[in-house]
């Protein structure tokens, strides 16, 4: 295994000056060199907080955070060392002015580098993220992807020892998109960097990462794959539920309220077909209607089915039976599942109703 990178113990982190109660708090968190570990979650829950918490932009409000095994904030000098080690890519990257070419050097002109690595570093860079022969152009007028991937070649070209992206594809098609994550594994697996970077991409960080981390209000729970939706849960004293969109129910047994996440087995989920845009049945709790946008085949004869409607589902079906309904791509489906099969985390004993 490889050296520990980041050590993360009994962190919390409180935006001051702030009257929003949100909090950061992570009781253990372990990142070693080669992992490559993704975060996923809500809006809100804190990913871009913990992104720039590991990129030492941000100080723990309380406990530990330690950057290859000492203390980032020891002193002047060992903060600016550990940032120049553990490099951030935003969501939307600042560019300076001047060529293509003369961003990616940027850091390393900072460093002081040798013209001759330089050049080198930079050429590899460009070609990684698909720009090489570019280096020459102006960044004026650039696209957003094209922002993002000089950003991103930049941050490659210092090599440090954390790569740190907040959404790295968001701005790219679909080619391209393919293409960064080739880079996020290779960087992450050759080069020996410890690779975290945030998405909404449930299927993009099963296929990336060693780790994910799902972070929900501010807390990493438990997580294993893409039906995971948070909210705050209401209840009426025999069945609760919570609204992922407004009008939106996802339903299950019990007496629950407050702040949860809900998941759901991609197994316990049924889709029909709509005939004319019309069900067999008249639908009960947890139906949803979508299309089918994707689909996997796996072993043991079994189909992993995405549908994309007003909320997106990963279902696990045997493929007889879709063959025998008749789903296929593009085929508009009515989804459901029972409310039994709604696993609920970070559960909260109820307390009095809310008032109306």
């Amino acid at each position: 295994m490889g050296e520990v990178v980041y050590r993360l113990e009994g962190l919390r982190y409180a935006y001051p000056r702030t009257t929003a109660s949100f909090a950061l708090e992570i009781e253990g968190l372990e990142i070693r060199a080669g992992d490559v570990l993704s975060l996923v979650g809500p809006n809100g829950a804190g990913k871009t907080t913990l992104l720039a918490l590991l990129a030492l932009l941000l100080r723990p409000d309380r406990g530990r955070l330690e950057f290859l095994g000492r203390d980032p904030w020891a002193s002047d000098e060992d903060t600016v060392r550990s940032r120049r080690e553990a490099v951030i890519v935003t969501h939307h990257p600042y560019l300076f002015r001047g060529t293509i070419a003369d961003n990616v050097a940027f850091g390393l002109k900072l460093r002081r580098a040798a013209e001759a690595k330089i050049r080198t570093r930079v050429g590899e860079a460009l070609s990684l993220v698909g720009l090489g022969g570019e280096g020459k152009k102006s960044v004026a007028g650039l696209s957003a992807g094209q922002a993002q991937r000089v950003a991103i070649a930049r941050t490659l070209a210092l090599r440090p020892r954390a790569l740190l992206f907040d959404e790295p594809t968001a701005n790219l098609d679909a080619e391209l998109g393919l293409r960064m994550e080739s880079v996020l594994r290779g960087a992450g697996r050759e080069w020996g960097a410890a690779v975290v970077f945030s998405t909404h991409d449930f299927s993009q960080a099963s296929r990336l990462s060693d780790t994910i981390v799902y972070l929900s209000e501010g807390r990493h729970v438990e997580f294993s794959h893409e039906n995971c939706f948070s909210g705050t849960a209401s209840s009426d004293g025999r069945t609760s539920w919570i609204e992922p969109k407004p009008g939106l129910r996802i339903v299950f047994p019990g007496e629950v309220r407050g702040p949860v996440t809900c998941v759901i087995e991609p197994a316990s989920i049924r889709l029909e077909a709509l005939r004319d845009g019309r069900a067999a049945e008249t639908p009960g709790p947890n139906a949803f209607r979508g299309r089918v946008c994707r689909m996997e085949m796996t072993g043991g004869a079994m189909a992993l089915v995405r549908t994309a409607g007003d909320i997106v589902f990963r279902a696990a079906l045997p493929l007889r039976e879709l063959e025998a309904a008749g789903i296929s791509l593009s085929t508009e489906v009515l989804l459901t599942f029972e409310p039994r099969s709604v696993r609920v985390l970070g559960e909260r004993p109820a307390g009095p109703p809310e008032p109306s």
